[in-house]
């Protein structure tokens, strides 16, 4: 019989609002999936702004074109992207879950409670 590996683990400390910030994206994403689609298309779309040139070059031009508002504007389109992949990969699971027979049998009840 072979050995099997020898376990390792590792501990890593993290602060607290990075923990909480995860648990309540997870809460969002599992129990609120339309609000997390939502956030992640304007988190998107705000991104994008600053790079559309007719934006950039009408009034508040210089600040739009400044390298700042342009990083901030990729990293809100990169948070976006990932937030919606983060929904379809859940919602991709609960689709698996849904579709895996549970074993129940329904009853179908018509308005005379006949079955």
């Amino acid at each position: 019989m072979p050995s099997s590996p020898p376990v390792t683990t590792t501990v890593a400390q993290a602060p607290i609002w990075l923990l909480n910030a995860c648990n309540a994206l997870d809460f969002l994403t599992t129990e609120h999936p339309k609000v997390m689609t939502t956030l992640s298309a304007v988190l998107i779309t705000v991104g994008t702004l600053p790079s559309i040139p007719g934006i950039s070059a009408g009034a508040g031009g210089a600040i739009l074109a400044s390298h700042a508002v342009q990083a901030a504007g990729a990293i809100a389109v990169g948070v976006g992207q990932w937030l919606k992949s983060a929904q379809d990969s859940t919602a991709a699971k609960a689709g698996e879950v849904a579709a895996q027979p549970s074993g129940q049998v329904a009853t179908i009840e018509d308005a005379s409670n006949r079955r």
